[in-house]
């Protein structure tokens, strides 16, 4: 009786990283976790969520403005308002 066959095969492939962003990775996993299966994952969610990862500091201040005006937290709106205004002006 033959394996039985994936139906979604991987594949190895190379490919170059800064040492700074490969240190990175490795910090955040744990003795356990594999390093492709992690690489695997960011590539996914980057490709299911990748419009909201490319957005530039200034919309997400401007987003993050705009949710903040509906809160109740002065002090972070504050905050959030000094920032927004550094990086507009």
């Amino acid at each position: 009786m033959s394996r039985r066959r994936s139906s979604n095969p991987t594949k190895a492939i190379s490919i170059t990283l800064p040492m700074t962003l490969l240190d990175e990775i490795d910090d955040r996993l744990t003795r356990l976790q594999s390093r492709s299966a992690w690489i695997a994952q960011a590539c996914h969610g980057r490709l299911k969520d990748g419009d909201h990862v490319d957005l530039t500091t200034r919309k997400l201040l401007a987003m993050l403005q705009q949710r903040m005006l509906e809160m109740e937290d002065h002090t972070l709106y504050t905050l959030l308002q000094d920032r927004y205004n550094n990086l507009t002006s």
